[in-house]
């Protein structure tokens, strides 16, 4: 019997759908965008990255399933995003060799809000627009029990 050698491919609009890389990169810069525009906040932990990420994820979807295995393969693929971000020059990252992962911090850079700011679409400024609502609606730290809830049980 003949083995078959060949990788099996999805269709373009099957991998974009279920996994885009780019709108991964597009969500986390535009987090970081509206925290330096609207809370002030400079520099956001790998952490809250992933709580804002997390809540928007609960927010723009119509499930109640636990959060926790889309969670953990986010906080899996993060680190993944922040260096091609970085390597795109749209975020700075600060700690140094010693610094330990959950104490890096993030920041956005001059590039990269230069690059959110060219993308005049509709989709984008309603994105931008609910990463502000989640922002003002679920302020980091101040929700940790609920978070866990939503993680673990599917309720906030």
């Amino acid at each position: 019997m003949k083995r078959i050698n060949k990788q099996s491919h999805l269709s373009p609009e099957i991998e974009l759908l279920f996994d885009n890389k780019k709108l991964d990169v597009l969500k986390y810069l535009g987090i970081l965008y509206q925290a330096k525009d609207m809370c002030r906040q400079r520099q956001l932990s790998l952490e809250q990255l992933l709580y804002y990420y997390s809540m928007l994820y609960f927010e723009t979807t119509d499930i109640n399933t636990p959060l926790i295995y889309k969670y953990l393969r986010d906080k899996k693929q993060i680190n993944k995003i922040m260096i091609y971000l970085e390597n795109l020059e749209f975020v700075q990252i600060h700690g140094d060799i010693f610094t330990r992962l959950n104490k890096l911090k993030i920041s956005i850079s001059e590039t990269g809000i230069n690059a959110i700011e060219s993308l005049q679409s509709e989709s984008v400024e309603m994105y931008l627009k609910q990463i502000i609502d989640i922002m003002e609606k679920y302020p980091y730290g101040t929700k940790n029990l609920e978070f866990q809830k939503l993680l673990y049980e599917g309720e906030f």
